[in-house]
This record gives structure tokens, sequence and C-alpha cells, in this order.
């Protein structure tokens, strides 16, 4: 499934989060709560998070995880 920006753009709650990494759309809702970080993860809510996502604070754990959350690829324009 391919998502636009716009639809992306509206799923930046606590309660309702989705971030892009790398043109994938991925909803980290269920993950938000444990994110070591705390609410750092809603940073880039809705939006790209791509250059957070690969900071050096992020273990190479999170790099065999994320795919978990995959729901699809961001459309392009």
């Amino acid at each position: 499934k391919s998502y636009t920006l716009a639809e992306v753009s509206k799923h930046k709650s606590r309660d309702d989060c989705w971030i892009i990494v790398k043109n994938k759309v991925y909803d980290v809702t269920s993950y938000v709560e444990e994110h070591p970080g705390g609410d750092s993860i809603l940073n880039n809510a809705g939006g790209d998070s791509t250059e957070g996502f690969f900071g050096p604070q992020h273990v190479t754990r999170v790099f065999q995880m994320i795919d978990d959350f995959c729901i699809g690829e961001l459309e392009s324009s």
C-alpha cells in the first residue's frame, strides 16, 4: 500500500503515530509508550523521521525491529 504525505501527516499523536523512514511508512503507535527515548519519538510524528532514526542514539536492534511496523510506502510525487 502507498500513502501520500498528507495522509501520513494526520497520524501525529501519541495514540496514532506514523513516521516515514527512507520513504517507507511505519505505524509505531504500539511502540510509543515503550520508546526508550520517551516522547522524542513524537518529534517527527506524521512526517519524515529518517534523520532522527539514523541518529547515534539508536542501537543496532532498532534497525532489526522497525520492519515489524512497516505498513507501506510513501507515494512518490
